[in-house]
């Protein structure tokens, strides 16, 4: 990481607040249905998912591919569409309890319940059967499911079940309980830990919350340049919260396919009419003065020591051409030595994987390299990248 301080040096002083980031636009003036989604996929989306689905079951059938590989299969078409991943996972989660609880939560979990009407009993039915048989992911999911249903005694009884290693969004699921005093004895400071432990397994609504409550006192000490860090990294994560937080144009949450579900075609129309009113810098406010002017030496200096995080901060902000001018070269400097780490999350390392592809593929800040730029692709795909599994899977829009 030589003369990384110096370049940023370079960048701040030259730095302008900028919320460049582009939206998606949506052509929809009001919100749509479930239903009327399927009328807009395009029959080349259909025929490509039913090929996909036919390459899994005659592997499958064949012995090409066990049981827990249908479900490795299922869970990697799943970003781009969660329809084809319960295709996938029906094949197996009579035998596989791995499938059972996938299904499961496809078919309870609020983004996608949409998607499967009258699953949510059966799927209910699976993750019960599943946590009956030790599965402590199922446990969390129903505790997940129990908590948006507000039976949170219940809720709360799963998720402990399934600790101490719970997932990341059953971490800040449980955060939000203490936060709101539901299930649990009211205790903020206790929700903040919880955010915390969330955050490093990579959770985006985890980092939000955590960078939230870093800027309260009632949750504990404020810590003004920290929470400017965690909640941009929240939005580089996936969280548009956290983004609107530090006024930066919002994305429009994707889940399932990029444009043709219900949920994100709203998720666009509400981004829309966010960044019109207030997608702009916020020089002005107590978040920026107090937070990233004084917080980016100390970021520069833990990114020359090699600290993953600041790294991945830093490269993300020149990336995006927000708070930092956009330089190749500082981007590089930041996320290659994140390949070799290996210690941040998957959903660090998607978003890793994916720029660093990209930036391989057309030579910008380092050698135009097309091996190592399908390498990369390929991994930002299998960690959960909708972009890079478009590139590897070349699906139609």
């Amino acid at each position: 990481m030589k003369k990384t301080l110096l370049l940023i040096s370079i960048l701040t002083l030259a730095f302008t607040v900028q919320a460049t980031g582009k939206s998606q636009k949506s052509s929809q003036k009001r919100y749509i249905t479930a239903e009327e989604v399927h009328e807009t996929v395009s029959p080349a989306a259909r025929q490509k998912a039913d090929a996909l689905y036919e390459s899994v079951r005659k592997a499958y059938t064949s012995g090409k591919l066990t049981s827990d590989g249908v479900v490795d299969k299922a869970l990697y078409h799943s970003v781009w569409s969660p329809e084809l991943a319960a295709r996938c996972l029906q094949l197996v989660s009579d035998k596989n309890v791995k499938a059972m609880t996938e299904l499961g939560y496809l078919y309870t979990y609020y983004k996608t319940a949409y998607m499967f009407p009258g699953k949510e009993s059966e799927g209910v039915r699976l993750l019960e059967t599943a946590a009956d048989k030790g599965n402590k992911k199922a446990m969390d999911y129903l505790g997940i499911y129990y908590n948006r249903n507000k039976n949170y005694d219940k809720a709360w009884k799963y998720f402990k079940a399934a600790g101490p290693d719970n997932i990341p969004f059953a971490l800040t699921v449980m955060g939000e309980m203490y936060e709101d005093g539901k299930g649990v004895k009211k205790d903020r400071p206790k929700a903040r830990e919880y955010f915390s432990r969330a955050t490093a397994k990579g959770d985006h609504r985890g980092a939000e919350k955590y960078g939230s409550a870093l800027s309260r006192q009632w949750y504990g000490d404020v810590n003004m340049p920290d929470a400017f860090f965690w909640s941009y990294i929240a939005g580089e994560l996936g969280d548009d919260i956290a983004r609107s937080n530090l006024r930066l144009p919002i994305r429009g949450e994707r889940y399932g396919d990029d444009t043709q579900t219900a949920f994100v075609r709203n998720s666009f129309i509400l981004t829309d009419a966010w960044n019109d009113k207030y997608g702009h810098g916020i020089t002005a406010e107590p978040i920026y003065q107090e937070g990233f002017k004084v917080g980016l030496p100390q970021r520069g200096l833990a990114a020359e020591k090699g600290d993953p995080w600041s790294l991945f901060y830093l490269g993300s902000m020149s990336y995006n051409d927000e708070f930092l001018n956009r330089s190749d070269k500082l981007i590089a400097e930041c996320y290659e030595p994140l390949v070799t780490d290996g210690s941040l999350p998957a959903s660090a390392m998607a978003v890793v994987y994916e720029r660093l592809g990209d930036m391989y593929r057309h030579g910008r800040g380092v050698k135009a390299n097309a091996t190592k730029a399908a390498e990369y692709t390929r991994k930002a795909a299998s960690l959960g990248s909708l972009a890079a599994y478009k590139i590897v899977e070349q699906i139609p829009d």
